[in-house]
């Protein structure tokens, strides 16, 4: 079917291989820049549908880059609509999210699904003869699909002329307030920095020296430790074939239950990591859920599975997991990995008469749901980290701790995802992915590592031991730091300029004090009587030029990288001038009476 609906005053094309759909649009105009597009489709019977395509053109105006919500570099040049810029999305992996912005940093498209959990995906792309914007929303996108008699869903389409984040926050306030989609309770040590296992020692699990690591974490202000991939393996090769049985192996931590009572006693809490969907063929579940899976990853030894959440004997046995681990061991937390692995394959069984929930990404939800319910009755302030991708409206009803994506010593793309997910979830706590460098670099270089993920919650992951000195101080100085000023770079305001060239300058403001990082060598500018005001140098060069309002008159230290005092002075008002603050360090003011 192919066919063409005017809708106050824009044609839409709908296209779909369906025969039997009939579907229709209507529109509601929220306000005069804001309108709802709603997508019903109604078959003769129940069925699982084809794709279903809406597309459309406006005027190209003033368009210069596009925000998506793919992790990586998620802010990229506009395309072509024979080539268009395409964000997917399902319930596990992304979210229905695509904004258009100008040069200025000002919303002019922005396009977001009320259906978090459906497949779907959104393209944009310009067209060359007319300098239009071609846009397409695609809806059962992935198989396989939801069985279906019925379905609507709303398409948000914003215009509205402010500043792209606020129109970004509008639709993460939309999603949690009209859409279904609120976030969870956030404990408050979800937003405390951790110490993590997995740069620093990988799969190798020596409790005393963890122990080591605990103490020395404590004291430079982290609350919790995430143990990570190995404590259930004497493999070290990396690979999923022994997951699964979810036991500790003896040759590394012989009890479990001591070991955390022994980082108890520290004054840290304990978060474990765990694949949910992967089962090796090396573990002794592998032989009771191995035809209940969704697909095979390898061959041999080296194999393993991902567990199909539509079976009700998986989803018990991995709720059960998790709840007689924090019952028998103490956990505060849980590192859940690869839920966005939990997806079709060709070879993925199409039906099978066990399964209680016919579509995976309800199965999905189920389990989440299940897993969350369970362990709240135990502990209602248990940790549970999500990672990118899995970071969409759905997913946020569940977990309460979301990490971008894995990216070691990779200061852009922290930066860039730590502010993609603040402004995606709202509220909840967004953890940098962890923080990892070279240990004979210069204190100043390593230091990017936290200056790129300041405006999320830092898990630094080298061993405490054995960084030198001088990576010491810079570490104590800037913990320190992120500390002193944790609720306003968290909860604050979040303003983060020119997406396009990656961030050049971020802010948060909160209770009249605003912390600033410039990314590259770019004035700031107070746009007001700030009472209290950091600003950091992660430009990799020397200098900030700093503008001071009318009316402020600013006492102000220069501190380098390690806390070390270089400068104090006064700065007059309404004034420009160039600080000599060197690369990695900070200049704080404070408004003179």
């Amino acid at each position: 079917m192919n066919r063409e609906i005017p809708l106050s005053g824009t044609v839409y094309r709908v296209t779909t291989n369906s025969e039997d759909a009939c579907i229709s649009l209507a529109r509601e105009q929220i306000t005069d820049r804001i309108d709802e597009i709603t997508v019903s489709i109604r078959f003769p019977e129940p069925q699982e549908p084809n794709s279903v395509s809406v597309s459309w053109t406006v005027p190209a105006k003033d368009m210069y880059a596009v925000w998506s919500t793919t992790f990586g570099y998620n802010v990229l040049p506009l395309r072509v609509d024979w080539s268009k810029r395409t964000t997917d999305a399902r319930l596990a992996s992304h979210a229905p999210l695509q904004s258009i912005f100008s040069q200025s940093g000002r919303n002019r498209l922005t396009l977001a699904l009320s259906d978090a959990s459906v497949s779907s995906r959104l393209r944009t792309g310009v067209n060359e003869e007319r300098a239009d914007m071609t846009c397409e929303l695609q809806l059962f996108t992935e198989s396989p699909r939801e069985i279906l008699q019925e379905y609507s869903v709303r398409l948000r389409v914003d215009t509205t002329d402010e500043p792209y984040y606020e129109t970004l926050r509008r639709v993460e306030r939309w999603w949690g307030e009209a859409c279904g989609y609120p976030c969870a309770y956030i404990p408050e040590a979800a937003k405390r920095a951790m110490y993590s296992t997995w740069y620093s020692y990988h799969q190798r699990t020596i409790p005393e020296e963890l122990l080591r690591e605990c103490r020395m974490a404590k004291a430079l202000g982290m609350e919790s430790i995430i143990v990570d991939d190995g404590w259930q393996t004497d493999d070290g090769s990396r690979g999923y074939s022994y997951c699964g049985d979810w036991r500790p192996t003896p040759a590394k931590i012989p009890d479990m239950k001591q070991f955390v009572d022994d980082v108890h006693a520290i004054g840290l809490k304990f978060i474990l990591w765990y694949s949910v969907p992967y089962v090796g063929v090396m573990s002794e579940a592998y032989e009771r859920f191995k035809d209940m899976k969704l697909y095979q990853v390898g061959s041999g030894e080296r194999s393993w599975m991902a567990l199909d959440p539509r079976f009700p004997e998986v989803r018990r046995y991995l709720v059960d997991t998790y709840r007689n681990a924090m019952l028998d061991w103490g956990l505060d937390g849980f590192k859940l990995d690869f839920i966005d692995s939990m997806r079709a394959r060709p070879e993925t069984p199409k039906s099978d008469p066990r399964w209680d929930i016919p579509t995976l990404n309800e199965a999905i939800d189920t389990l989440l749901a299940e897993i969350t319910r369970e362990l709240r009755a135990i502990n209602p302030d248990v940790l549970i980290e999500f990672r990118q991708a899995y970071v969409g409206p759905v997913i946020r009803k569940h977990g309460n701790m979301f990490r971008v994506g894995d990216c070691p010593e990779d200061s852009i793309l922290n930066r860039l995802n730590t502010v993609q997910l603040r402004y995606l979830l709202g509220k909840s706590a967004v953890h940098s992915d962890m923080l990892m460098w070279h240990y004979e670099d210069t204190p100043e270089a390593a230091a990017k590592q936290i200056i790129a993920s300041l405006f999320s919650v830092l898990q630094i992951s080298v061993r405490l031991a054995e960084i030198p000195e001088s990576h010491m101080r810079m570490l104590r100085n800037y913990m320190d730091f992120w500390n002193a000023n944790r609720e306003l770079l968290l909860d604050g305001e979040l303003r983060a300029y020119h997406p396009e060239a990656q961030f050049s300058l971020v802010e948060a403001e909160k209770d009249n004090a605003l912390v600033a990082v410039a990314y590259l060598r770019t004035p700031v500018t107070l746009e007001k009587p700030y009472g209290r005001v950091a600003v950091v140098n992660g430009s990799g060069e020397k200098g900030i030029l700093l503008e001071t309002p009318e009316n402020a008159r600013y006492a102000y230290t220069v501190f380098d990288c390690m806390g070390e005092i270089l400068s104090t002075g006064t700065l007059a008002e309404k004034s420009l001038s160039a600080l000599d603050v060197p690369d990695s360090g900070r200049v704080e003011l404070t408004l003179c009476s």
